[in-house]
């Protein structure tokens, strides 16, 4: 008796699941995929002002630098344009590759004009010295890349009183010869302008270092920001340590002979020295 409950049971349990199978199937079948599988929601998109090419450092924008596409994205990159012609006239500060989003940022302020001009900021100013193939760091030292400025001068005519001193540290070059940007290689040239950003304190330094001395460029790694100090280097101090004279001792001139006169006073003489 006991078994034929049990069978019965599992019979039971059996045609359950089957009945309940078939009733699943068929209201899935009767469902569109749709139903079952949520289509994504568009993603918002609105109009952006991108670089249609790349622009260099000073390039003052014209209508065939840029162009509008649609950016996919919730939320709009601070200071960005979706008019061109917000953009249009103003001078890029700091280049730009191509399709990358034009931003405020990056825009010198407006009716700046263009070129070397436009990207001197506020306070600061553009100074130009003259430099050879050694001072200018065999050609590596290009736009946007920073720099020690050293003079050496010799104060006393004489070879043992030369000195030199850094004067000026962490100065960004603006321009190398006639040119405000690296080339696509990013290949060094020699040139024979260098020309300097530097506030007018230091363009006073720089001035009259340039004139009454010879200058020198340090180039510098662009993430060494940090100021250092120096005592200077004097030729004397540097070939002797500090330890000795400068050269040889002086003998101290030989005073002249004195001239000798005989004066005849009445029937007396004498004898005086000059």
């Amino acid at each position: 008796m006991r078994r034929v409950l049990i069978i019965a049971i599992l019979i039971v349990a059996v045609g359950s699941g089957g009945v309940a199978g078939v009733l699943i199937y068929r209201i899935l079948k009767t469902r569109s995929i749709a139903d079952v599988v949520p289509v994504p929601k568009p993603a918002t998109t609105f109009p952006l002002v991108v670089a249609a090419v790349r622009l260099p450092y000073g390039t003052v924008l014209q209508a065939e630098n840029v162009k509008i596409i649609e950016w996919a994205s919730p939320t709009r990159p601070e200071g960005s344009f979706s008019d061109p012609k917000a953009v249009i006239g103003r001078a890029i500060i700091d280049g730009v590759v191509p399709e990358e989003p034009i931003i405020e940022a990056r825009l010198a302020p407006k009716d700046a004009g263009g070129g070397l001009a436009s990207v001197i900021p506020v306070g600061k100013r553009a100074v130009s010295v003259r430099v050879n193939e050694i001072i200018g760091v065999a050609g590596f030292v290009l736009p946007r890349t920073r720099v020690d400025v050293l003079v050496s001068v010799n104060t006393g005519g004489e070879k043992g009183r030369s000195s030199s001193r850094m004067i000026l540290q962490n100065v960004e070059v603006l321009a190398a010869g006639q040119k405000i940007e690296q080339d696509e290689q990013g290949k060094p040239e020699t040139v024979n302008v260098i020309t300097l950003l530097v506030t007018p304190q230091e363009a006073e330094k720089l001035t009259l270092a340039s004139n009454e001395g010879d200058l020198q460029l340090a180039l510098r790694n662009s993430l060494d920001l940090d100021p250092v100090n120096t005592s200077g280097a004097n030729l004397s101090a540097m070939v002797h340590d500090g330890k000795g004279p400068a050269g040889p001792p002086r003998s101290k001139p030989a005073l002249p002979e004195a001239s000798k006169v005989e004066v005849i006073r009445g029937n007396q003489r004498s004898t005086e020295s000059f």
